[in-house]
């Protein structure tokens, strides 16, 4: 099984990962690394090949593609950026940019800017830097410009020196801010949702965590490419894990370390993949901030500086597509090799079954021509022209080609979900289910069990993972309880069981829902409510307090309306009328919303369940949230931000051990918080 391996540095590893919970957060995305060296000469231009891929870019499950340095600069390629605000180049124009992030975006794809930040050249000379102007003062003390008499012009440099063009003075304020809001702009106007960092080690990776905080970007990564010793490869991973620990754990990190062992392992020597058990690179000992590849513009293409074995290509995506790590799937192998179907193979099969950065690695065989895995227990894998295939039942082979193969075990559909609603009678605090003996299958819970979804009128819910049927008592949190009850439908419990809501008869309910500003006693006032006639008498009946500063009041069997409210007969609303449930706020007269501009209820199920959760709104977020799950220490474990607008979300949880959790949802209205168990 994979662990991190016990020295001092994973240690402090494993420390920083509880300050940061970013860095405990899987991912499942795939990245594309979307153009090679020649990309610029493309005489269509490069930006218009990118969005004429972004249909098949999506369906085969590529979640961001990586575009090559889109500032204007000296050289064809882009990494001498010159005038950074000017985004036309030698890949197209800014409009053609914008066009294919758009493409891109439309089919669910994010775009990742190339950020070449170390170094700068001017627009005329060496330093006549313009748009944004800058001057002596941005350039490092040691660089070679000796400019102002020789003497340094601004602060040592905080890496190594890069020659070709001017090194530049992160450690002065007016350039961090003057780059951060440039990124900001590249993510407000241009599109780009997240950076690649070109040549991180000329720089401290400090500098890369400041700037995410300020862009707050969706994907960040940093390259730093040094010299590889296959004989004693620690040194290297280990320089790349002190850079993403610089940038506070704020950036993943491309795997170099990964691709020198595996484009060697390929040749003969498959026993380097495995370092007593665990995975040899920067995998082993980071996995959620590594990107592993197989060969980019510089180690492929036609510069081919250190390229991956031609004929092994595929066995390298065969490992790198299954195992933990964020994948990147190189341009020239995916469309101009003749791989497309067989790299989509591995893609698809990956997000089948959901593997991600932190994916649980179990090394089964390492020889000279043999490497064999299992990832999560869900797929299998082997490389090399040694046979092998996974022991035990329900393996199926999925992919395969000249010395690699790869299996999916089937797993048994959970076909059924049992859902029971209680009805609060008795003033209770806090229901709870507690239920056991789930039929075909499903977890059981311990004493007083789980918390139930507050469905209003009394009414509360609770979703049972996998069963048909179940016992179960209902309680108090364990205090007061109703007597061992047996269910094999949805069903409603009031003292006894009813296989419909026994409130709403044969209509419907009807909600109005309040949000006043100024009213201390809000009152509804409502008279010829069809079809019962119901009827009340002034100033009305008082709301039900629902939270947030919002008040409800439910009819029952009922199709419209009339109504009025008022602050206990004082000020007071006009005359409203509504055949649907509203959501209406003081002074919106006579405006009334069909859906919740706040939050409202929501739930999240199945609860317990093996870590996949979704979280379902009954009306739509009307700002970002942010979602963590809190472990009973009272440690953040999980971090994740949800977007406006948003009525169902997937939290992906499963790298978290079994055991019980909280959870807290948190906007500029709202913050609610409840229980969530893993049970595996």
């Amino acid at each position: 099984m994979q662990i991190i391996h016990t020295r001092i540095s994973a240690i402090l590893l494993l420390f920083s990962m509880f300050l940061s919970p970013l860095m405990a957060q899987n991912n499942t995305d795939v990245l594309l690394q979307g153009f090679n060296w020649e990309s610029q000469s493309n005489t269509n231009g490069w930006y218009n090949v990118i969005a004429s891929k972004a249909s098949d870019l999506s369906s085969t499950g590529i979640d961001m593609v990586w575009f090559p340095p889109s500032s204007d600069a000296a050289d064809n390629h882009g990494y001498l950026p010159r005038e950074l605000y000017n985004q036309n180049s030698n890949y197209g124009t800014q409009a053609e940019l914008q066009a294919a992030i758009t493409a891109l975006h439309n089919n669910g794809i994010k775009a990742i800017a190339d950020i070449v930040i170390n170094h700068r050249v001017g627009s005329t000379n060496w330093a006549d830097f313009q748009n944004p102007t800058w001057g002596c003062w941005a350039v490092t003390a040691q660089d070679e410009w000796g400019q102002n008499g020789g003497n340094p012009c601004g602060n040592w440099d905080t890496g190594d020196n890069y020659s070709a063009a001017r090194d530049i003075d992160h450690t002065n304020a007016t350039v961090r801010n003057d780059i951060s809001t440039w990124m900001n702009w590249l993510k407000n106007t241009i599109g780009f949702d997240g950076w690649r960092y070109d040549y991180v080690r000329g720089y401290s990776g400090y500098y890369n965590g400041v700037y995410n905080d300020a862009t707050n970007a969706y994907f960040s990564v940093g390259e730093l490419w040094d010299n590889l010793d296959l004989n004693n490869t620690d040194p290297h991973r280990q320089q790349i894990i002190n850079w993403i620990d610089a940038s506070q754990g704020k950036s993943y990190a491309f795997d170099f370390t990964t691709k020198g062992i595996l484009q060697q392992a390929v040749n003969g020597e498959l026993w380097r993949l495995s370092y007593s058990g665990v995975a040899p690179g920067v995998i082993g000992w980071y996995p959620s901030r590594s990107v592993t590849f197989i060969d980019n513009h510089d180690t492929g293409s036609t510069q081919a500086y250190w390229p991956f074995p031609g004929n092994k290509v595929m066995q390298g995506y065969a490992y790198i597509l299954t195992h933990p790590g964020v994948p990147s799937v190189f341009w020239d192998h995916f469309y101009d090799w003749g791989l497309h179907d067989d790299i989509k193979d591995l893609v698809q099969i990956r997000k089948r079954n959901g593997l991600h950065s932190t994916s649980i690695l179990d090394i089964k065989a390492s020889s000279s021509n043999l490497y064999a895995a299992e990832i999560d227990g869900k797929v299998a894998m082997k490389i090399g022209s040694g046979s092998w295939s996974p022991t035990g039942s329900g393996w199926t082979l999925a992919a395969f080609g000249t010395d690699y193969a790869v299996w999916e075990k089937a797993s048994t559909p959970c076909n059924d979900n049992l859902t029971v609603h209680f009805k609060n009678t008795s003033g209770w605090s806090n229901p709870t289910i507690y239920f056991w003996n789930p039929t075909p299958s499903g977890p059981s819970t311990t004493w007083p069990g789980e918390a139930m979804q507050n469905d209003g009128n009394g009414w509360y819910s609770y979703t049972l993972p996998c069963a048909a049927c179940a016992n179960m008592i209902f309680s108090n949190n364990g205090a007061s309880q109703t007597t061992n009850l047996y269910r094999c439908d949805e069903g409603w419990y009031n003292g006894s069981w009813h296989n419909s809501n026994p409130d709403t008869g044969n209509g419907s309910d009807l909600t109005i829902h309040y949000k006043p500003s100024s009213y201390s006693s809000p009152e509804i006032y409502f008279w010829n409510v069809t079809p019962s006639g119901l009827s009340t008498t002034w100033p009305g009946v008082t709301m039900q307090n629902d939270g947030n500063g919002w008040y409800s009041y439910t009819f029952s069997n009922t199709s419209c309306a009339n109504y009025i409210f008022s602050n206990n007969g004082g000020s007071q609303s006009p005359d409203l009328t509504t055949c649907s449930e509203v959501w209406v706020e003081e002074g919106n007269w006579p405006t009334a919303r069909m859906a919740n501009p706040s939050v409202g209820e929501f739930k999240i199920y199945p609860n317990p369940s093996t870590g996949i959760f979704k979280m379902e709104f009954q009306s739509e977020l009307d700002s970002e949230a942010k979602f963590e799950v809190i472990n009973l220490n009272g440690q953040v474990v999980f971090e994740t931000k949800i977007e406006a607008y948003n009525r169902m979300v997937k939290i992906d949880i499963t790298h978290l051990q079994e055991g019980m959790y909280m959870y807290s949802l948190k906007n500029n209205v709202v913050h609610k918080t409840g229980k969530l168990v893993i049970s595996k």
